[in-house]
Protein backbone atom coordinates (compact mmCIF):
# COMPACT_ATOMS: atom_id res chain seq x y z
CA UNK A 1 0.00 0.00 0.00
CA UNK A 2 1.08 3.23 -0.47
CA UNK A 3 0.44 5.49 2.61
CA UNK A 4 -0.43 8.79 0.45
CA UNK A 5 -3.37 9.80 -0.08
CA UNK A 6 -5.95 7.91 2.18
CA UNK A 7 -9.52 8.23 1.55
CA UNK A 8 -12.11 6.66 3.99
CA UNK A 9 -15.70 6.47 3.76
CA UNK A 10 -18.98 5.57 5.41
CA UNK A 11 -20.26 2.04 4.36
CA UNK A 12 -23.95 1.67 2.79
CA UNK A 13 -25.14 -1.29 4.43
CA UNK A 14 -25.32 -0.76 7.84
CA UNK A 15 -27.75 2.20 7.24
CA UNK A 16 -29.61 0.80 4.30
CA UNK A 17 -30.03 -2.48 5.56
CA UNK A 18 -29.51 -1.54 9.44
CA UNK A 19 -31.29 1.54 10.39
CA UNK A 20 -34.94 0.81 10.81
CA UNK A 21 -37.08 3.27 8.73
CA UNK A 22 -38.76 4.81 11.82
CA UNK A 23 -37.64 6.47 15.05
CA UNK A 24 -35.75 4.62 17.15
CA UNK A 25 -37.14 3.75 20.86
CA UNK A 26 -36.19 6.47 23.49
CA UNK A 27 -33.51 4.30 25.38
CA UNK A 28 -31.06 3.89 22.34
CA UNK A 29 -30.18 7.48 23.24
CA UNK A 30 -26.13 7.57 24.09
CA UNK A 31 -27.12 7.90 27.71
CA UNK A 32 -28.61 4.61 28.37
CA UNK A 33 -26.56 3.07 25.30
CA UNK A 34 -22.88 4.32 27.44
CA UNK A 35 -24.68 2.35 30.32
CA UNK A 36 -24.98 -1.10 28.14
CA UNK A 37 -21.41 -0.89 27.18
CA UNK A 38 -20.28 -0.96 30.79
CA UNK A 39 -23.19 -3.70 31.77
CA UNK A 40 -21.77 -6.04 29.23
CA UNK A 41 -18.32 -5.60 30.18
CA UNK A 42 -18.61 -6.54 33.60
CA UNK A 43 -21.10 -9.65 32.35
CA UNK A 44 -18.19 -10.83 29.98
CA UNK A 45 -18.58 -14.41 31.36
CA UNK A 46 -22.37 -14.09 31.01
CA UNK A 47 -22.73 -14.34 27.24
CA UNK A 48 -22.45 -10.51 27.04
CA UNK A 49 -19.09 -9.50 26.28
CA UNK A 50 -17.11 -9.92 23.42
CA UNK A 51 -19.92 -11.76 21.83
CA UNK A 52 -23.85 -10.71 22.59
CA UNK A 53 -26.15 -13.82 23.35
CA UNK A 54 -29.31 -13.18 22.43
CA UNK A 55 -30.65 -14.52 25.73
CA UNK A 56 -28.54 -12.11 27.02
CA UNK A 57 -29.74 -9.01 24.99
CA UNK A 58 -33.28 -9.89 25.70
CA UNK A 59 -32.59 -9.08 29.19
CA UNK A 60 -31.24 -5.95 28.57
CA UNK A 61 -33.72 -5.00 25.92
CA UNK A 62 -37.05 -6.09 27.80
CA UNK A 63 -35.62 -5.81 31.62
CA UNK A 64 -33.67 -2.64 31.34
CA UNK A 65 -34.79 -1.02 28.33
CA UNK A 66 -38.57 -1.71 28.29
CA UNK A 67 -38.70 -2.96 24.66
CA UNK A 68 -41.40 -5.97 23.69
CA UNK A 69 -39.63 -8.87 23.04
CA UNK A 70 -40.37 -9.19 19.48
CA UNK A 71 -38.88 -6.09 18.73
CA UNK A 72 -35.73 -6.50 20.75
CA UNK A 73 -35.66 -9.93 18.30
CA UNK A 74 -36.07 -7.55 15.39
CA UNK A 75 -33.04 -5.27 16.03
CA UNK A 76 -31.15 -8.40 17.02
CA UNK A 77 -32.31 -10.52 13.79
CA UNK A 78 -31.68 -7.51 11.76
CA UNK A 79 -27.87 -7.04 12.98
CA UNK A 80 -27.53 -10.95 12.59
CA UNK A 81 -28.26 -10.38 9.05
CA UNK A 82 -25.58 -7.75 8.06
CA UNK A 83 -22.82 -10.61 9.47
CA UNK A 84 -20.57 -12.64 6.61
CA UNK A 85 -22.17 -15.71 6.52
CA UNK A 86 -22.57 -18.48 3.87
CA UNK A 87 -26.08 -18.92 1.85
CA UNK A 88 -25.26 -22.79 3.07
CA UNK A 89 -25.88 -21.11 6.91
CA UNK A 90 -28.43 -19.38 6.52
CA UNK A 91 -30.49 -22.02 4.84
CA UNK A 92 -29.74 -24.02 7.52
CA UNK A 93 -30.44 -21.42 10.64
CA UNK A 94 -33.74 -21.14 8.73
CA UNK A 95 -34.85 -25.07 8.38
CA UNK A 96 -34.01 -25.49 12.04
CA UNK A 97 -36.60 -22.85 13.13
CA UNK A 98 -39.11 -24.37 10.60
CA UNK A 99 -38.23 -27.54 12.29
CA UNK A 100 -39.41 -25.88 16.12
CA UNK A 101 -42.43 -26.81 17.14
CA UNK A 102 -43.13 -24.43 19.80
CA UNK A 103 -41.69 -21.13 20.99
CA UNK A 104 -39.69 -22.80 23.72
CA UNK A 105 -38.04 -24.60 20.67
CA UNK A 106 -37.15 -21.78 19.02
CA UNK A 107 -36.40 -19.82 21.68
CA UNK A 108 -33.89 -22.66 22.82
CA UNK A 109 -32.11 -22.46 18.79
CA UNK A 110 -32.15 -18.24 19.39
CA UNK A 111 -30.14 -18.38 22.52
CA UNK A 112 -27.22 -19.73 20.98
CA UNK A 113 -27.26 -17.34 18.87
CA UNK A 114 -24.80 -14.47 19.38
CA UNK A 115 -22.96 -11.26 17.92
CA UNK A 116 -19.97 -9.06 18.34
CA UNK A 117 -21.04 -6.88 21.33
CA UNK A 118 -19.12 -3.23 20.00
CA UNK A 119 -20.18 -3.45 16.47
CA UNK A 120 -23.92 -4.54 17.74
CA UNK A 121 -23.55 -1.14 19.97
CA UNK A 122 -22.81 1.12 17.30
CA UNK A 123 -25.70 -0.82 15.40
CA UNK A 124 -27.98 0.43 18.28
CA UNK A 125 -26.62 4.30 17.88
CA UNK A 126 -26.83 4.03 14.04
CA UNK A 127 -30.77 3.82 14.80
CA UNK A 128 -30.76 7.65 15.49
CA UNK A 129 -30.64 8.14 12.21
CA UNK A 130 -34.24 8.28 11.41
CA UNK A 131 -34.67 10.09 15.10
CA UNK A 132 -37.61 13.06 14.55
CA UNK A 133 -36.38 16.41 16.26
CA UNK A 134 -38.79 18.65 16.99
CA UNK A 135 -36.38 21.59 16.17
CA UNK A 136 -35.81 20.44 13.33
CA UNK A 137 -39.05 19.92 12.42
CA UNK A 138 -40.20 22.63 13.10
CA UNK A 139 -38.16 24.40 10.49
CA UNK A 140 -39.22 22.02 7.87
CA UNK A 141 -36.00 19.80 7.62
CA UNK A 142 -37.22 16.14 8.91
CA UNK A 143 -41.30 16.17 8.28
CA UNK A 144 -42.91 16.48 5.26
CA UNK A 145 -43.08 20.30 4.06
CA UNK A 146 -43.25 21.97 1.01
CA UNK A 147 -40.34 23.83 1.15
CA UNK A 148 -38.26 20.67 1.61
CA UNK A 149 -40.12 18.35 -1.07
CA UNK A 150 -37.82 18.59 -3.99
CA UNK A 151 -39.31 20.01 -7.10
CA UNK A 152 -36.76 18.91 -9.54
CA UNK A 153 -36.82 15.41 -11.42
CA UNK A 154 -33.16 14.71 -10.42
CA UNK A 155 -32.71 11.42 -8.33
CA UNK A 156 -29.84 12.56 -6.20
CA UNK A 157 -32.45 15.35 -5.28
CA UNK A 158 -35.49 13.41 -3.83
CA UNK A 159 -32.99 10.96 -2.06
CA UNK A 160 -31.46 13.54 -0.02
CA UNK A 161 -35.15 15.13 0.90
CA UNK A 162 -37.09 12.08 1.95
CA UNK A 163 -35.24 9.11 2.48
CA UNK A 164 -32.13 9.23 4.76
CA UNK A 165 -31.32 5.15 4.74
CA UNK A 166 -30.48 5.18 0.97
CA UNK A 167 -28.63 8.70 0.64
CA UNK A 168 -24.75 8.33 1.11
CA UNK A 169 -24.87 11.95 1.83
CA UNK A 170 -26.58 11.50 5.20
CA UNK A 171 -24.68 8.44 5.98
CA UNK A 172 -21.33 10.52 5.81
CA UNK A 173 -22.79 13.67 7.51
CA UNK A 174 -24.06 11.49 10.57
CA UNK A 175 -20.64 9.61 11.07
CA UNK A 176 -18.97 13.08 10.80
CA UNK A 177 -21.35 14.58 13.38
CA UNK A 178 -21.46 11.76 15.79
CA UNK A 179 -17.66 10.36 15.78
CA UNK A 180 -17.07 11.54 19.12
CA UNK A 181 -20.08 9.33 20.55
CA UNK A 182 -19.36 6.56 18.27
CA UNK A 183 -15.46 6.10 19.34
CA UNK A 184 -16.51 6.85 23.05
CA UNK A 185 -19.08 4.36 22.69
CA UNK A 186 -16.33 2.39 22.46
CA UNK A 187 -14.25 3.12 24.99
CA UNK A 188 -13.49 1.33 27.71
CA UNK A 189 -15.06 2.59 30.96
CA UNK A 190 -11.93 3.05 32.63
CA UNK A 191 -11.47 5.70 29.83
CA UNK A 192 -13.98 7.95 31.03
CA UNK A 193 -14.35 10.82 32.90
CA UNK A 194 -17.00 11.39 35.71
CA UNK A 195 -19.08 12.58 33.20
CA UNK A 196 -18.86 9.84 30.84
CA UNK A 197 -16.89 11.67 28.40
CA UNK A 198 -13.40 10.77 26.79
CA UNK A 199 -10.23 12.97 28.00
CA UNK A 200 -7.32 14.02 26.28
CA UNK A 201 -5.62 11.19 27.32
CA UNK A 202 -8.32 8.26 26.77
CA UNK A 203 -6.71 5.32 24.71
CA UNK A 204 -9.23 3.47 22.23
CA UNK A 205 -8.61 -0.28 22.08
CA UNK A 206 -7.66 -2.36 18.91
CA UNK A 207 -10.70 -4.26 19.46
CA UNK A 208 -12.73 -0.90 19.06
CA UNK A 209 -11.26 0.16 15.97
CA UNK A 210 -11.71 -2.81 14.79
CA UNK A 211 -15.68 -2.54 15.44
CA UNK A 212 -15.28 0.56 14.28
CA UNK A 213 -15.10 -1.52 10.76
CA UNK A 214 -18.49 -2.09 10.78
CA UNK A 215 -19.64 0.90 9.63
CA UNK A 216 -16.06 2.80 7.87
CA UNK A 217 -14.22 0.93 5.30
CA UNK A 218 -11.73 2.50 2.40
CA UNK A 219 -8.50 2.41 0.50
CA UNK A 220 -5.17 4.38 -0.61
CA UNK A 221 -3.95 5.98 -3.36
CA UNK A 222 -3.07 3.70 -6.45
CA UNK A 223 -4.15 0.31 -4.59
CA UNK A 224 -6.98 -1.35 -5.85
CA UNK A 225 -8.54 -2.46 -3.16
CA UNK A 226 -11.15 -1.72 -0.59
CA UNK A 227 -9.76 -2.73 3.42
CA UNK A 228 -11.58 -2.56 6.50
CA UNK A 229 -10.64 0.59 8.55
CA UNK A 230 -8.19 -1.41 11.01
CA UNK A 231 -6.19 -2.76 8.33
CA UNK A 232 -5.44 0.38 7.27
CA UNK A 233 -5.29 2.11 10.94
CA UNK A 234 -2.71 -0.44 11.66
CA UNK A 235 -0.89 -0.22 9.16
CA UNK A 236 2.70 0.66 10.23
CA UNK A 237 3.42 3.37 8.22
CA UNK A 238 0.14 5.27 8.86
CA UNK A 239 0.92 4.42 12.84
CA UNK A 240 1.66 8.19 13.14
CA UNK A 241 -1.78 9.49 11.97
CA UNK A 242 -3.76 7.30 12.87
CA UNK A 243 -2.13 7.48 16.48
CA UNK A 244 -1.14 3.86 17.42
CA UNK A 245 0.98 2.74 19.54
CA UNK A 246 3.15 -0.01 19.51
CA UNK A 247 3.87 0.05 23.29
CA UNK A 248 0.11 -0.25 24.15
CA UNK A 249 -1.02 -1.31 21.40
CA UNK A 250 -3.97 1.43 21.51
CA UNK A 251 -4.63 4.19 19.55
CA UNK A 252 -4.50 7.82 21.31
CA UNK A 253 -8.71 8.72 21.27
CA UNK A 254 -8.02 12.87 19.80
CA UNK A 255 -5.39 11.43 17.12
CA UNK A 256 -7.45 8.62 15.64
CA UNK A 257 -10.59 11.10 15.97
CA UNK A 258 -8.61 13.60 13.89
CA UNK A 259 -6.83 11.15 11.72
CA UNK A 260 -10.55 9.48 10.52
CA UNK A 261 -12.18 13.41 9.97
CA UNK A 262 -9.40 14.73 7.72
CA UNK A 263 -10.03 11.18 5.86
CA UNK A 264 -13.77 10.79 5.50
CA UNK A 265 -14.71 11.44 2.35
CA UNK A 266 -18.20 10.43 0.26
CA UNK A 267 -18.38 6.75 -0.92
CA UNK A 268 -17.36 6.16 -4.25
CA UNK A 269 -19.84 2.95 -4.59
CA UNK A 270 -22.65 5.19 -3.24
CA UNK A 271 -26.20 5.78 -4.67
CA UNK A 272 -25.43 9.75 -4.85
CA UNK A 273 -21.93 9.14 -6.79
CA UNK A 274 -23.25 6.62 -8.75
CA UNK A 275 -26.08 9.07 -10.06
CA UNK A 276 -23.46 11.72 -10.68
CA UNK A 277 -21.02 9.76 -13.04
CA UNK A 278 -24.09 7.95 -15.12
CA UNK A 279 -25.76 9.28 -17.42
CA UNK A 280 -29.40 9.91 -18.58
CA UNK A 281 -30.70 7.16 -21.09
CA UNK A 282 -32.45 9.14 -23.62
CA UNK A 283 -36.09 6.97 -23.03
CA UNK A 284 -36.50 8.60 -19.47
CA UNK A 285 -36.64 12.17 -21.07
CA UNK A 286 -39.07 10.75 -24.21
CA UNK A 287 -41.08 9.78 -20.96
CA UNK A 288 -41.13 12.47 -19.55
CA UNK A 289 -42.12 14.77 -22.99
CA UNK A 290 -44.53 11.87 -23.45
CA UNK A 291 -46.15 12.55 -19.73
CA UNK A 292 -46.30 16.45 -20.52
CA UNK A 293 -48.32 15.46 -23.30
CA UNK A 294 -50.74 13.65 -21.93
Amino acid sequence: MDQSGVLLWVKAEPFIVGALQVPPPSKFSLHYLRKISTYVRTRATEGAYPRLYWSTWRHIACGKLQLAKDLAWLYFEIFDSLAVKTPEERLEWSEILSNCTSEEEVEKQRNQLSVDTLQFLLFLYVQQLNKVSLRTSLIGEEWPSPRNRSQSPDLTEKSSCHNKNWNDYSHQAFVCDHLSDLLELLLDPEQLTASSHSAHSSLVSREAVVALSFLIEGTVSRARKIYPLHELALWPPLHAQSGFSKISKTFSFYKLEAWLRACLTGNPFGTSACLKSGKKLAWAHQATVSELIY
